[in-house]
């Protein structure tokens, strides 16, 4: 799990692939299909499902709805978060 610093405060999430070499958690197939197609995932950035609330989440009709997952580089921003087992 990671911590990663949000407009409004600190935000959960989870690794769940890595560009660099496209390793994944279990993902949707569409979604995994998709990256894949599309190589929409540069080699030093990840995508992030988050854990909980998403941070990015709106009810404005003039914005464009969001999912669950997140692409992102790697920056300072993120921070390891250890979980109690």
């Amino acid at each position: 799990m990671i911590e990663i610093d949000m407009p409004d405060g600190l935000s959960l999430a989870r690794v769940v692939m890595l560009g660099e070499d496209y390793q994944l958690l279990v993902l949707e197939q569409s979604f995994k299909e998709w990256v894949l197609k599309e190589q929409v995932l540069e080699t030093d950035s990840i995508v992030l499902e988050w854990v909980g609330n998403n941070p990015l989440n709106n009810n404005n009709p003039e914005w464009v709805p969001v999912g669950d997952y997140m692409f992102t580089g790697i920056s300072t921003d993120i921070k390891l978060r250890k979980i109690p087992s």
